[in-house]
């Protein structure tokens, strides 16, 4: 039972808001301090305007966040910041990316941008949980100026951020940049795992 419980007290969720204007997919991340491989990444899941919760802030704004992804197991102190490298990819043509029936490319094949899409990374220190509060989960903030907040809290302690915050990277970017660093598909050439039944 002890050995349950100690992994209950390791084990976090993902939860994401998207604060931009763009659809998020695909968001994975990875202590810093490693080699990246999107394989071996934790999964923080997608937010797509169409199917994604919806928040108010506190000035009556509405943002959209992505339900809890599971699981990665914590090895790290959640008093004290971590390094992570953040990738994801944003949408920005929903109607290109999601493309037609018989359009069956597979995102391994191209190196670059995809239809609609640009892969985009950022190297963030996640904030540690506030004192007293035993941490589960990895909560994330898409920013419009093209930063990324993650912070370590609760399902209670969990909230969008407070619109005076917001106001300090409400900044766009360029025209044509979804984000400040843009990278290659991470996918690419990266072979299919076999098919098992």
């Amino acid at each position: 039972m002890h050995q349950l419980d100690e992994l209950r007290k390791t084990t976090f969720t993902t939860t994401s808001y998207n604060y931009t204007e763009f659809d998020i997919y695909n968001i994975s991340y990875k202590d810093a301090s490693v080699p990246f491989d999107i394989l071996d990444s934790v999964d923080g899941g997608s937010i797509f305007f169409r199917n994604s919760n919806k928040f108010t802030l506190d000035n009556g704004e509405r943002v959209t966040g992505g339900g809890e992804t599971c699981c990665l197991i914590w090895s790290k102190p959640t008093d004290k910041p971590l390094r992570i490298r953040v990738v994801w990819s944003v949408i920005y043509d929903l109607e290109s990316f999601d493309g037609k029936l018989n359009d069956r490319r597979d995102k391994r094949s191209f190196k670059s941008r995809g239809r609609g899409s640009a892969w985009c990374e950022a190297i963030i220190d996640v904030v540690p949980a506030r004192e007293n509060v035993q941490a589960d989960k990895v909560i994330f903030h898409f920013l419009p100026d093209g930063e990324v907040y993650a912070q370590l809290g609760t399902l209670q302690t969990e909230k969008p951020l407070p619109s005076a915050f917001l106001a300090k990277h409400r900044a766009p970017l360029s025209e044509g940049q979804f984000c400040r660093t843009e990278i290659n598909n991470p996918f690419y050439n990266v072979p299919r795992a076999p098919h098992r039944e």
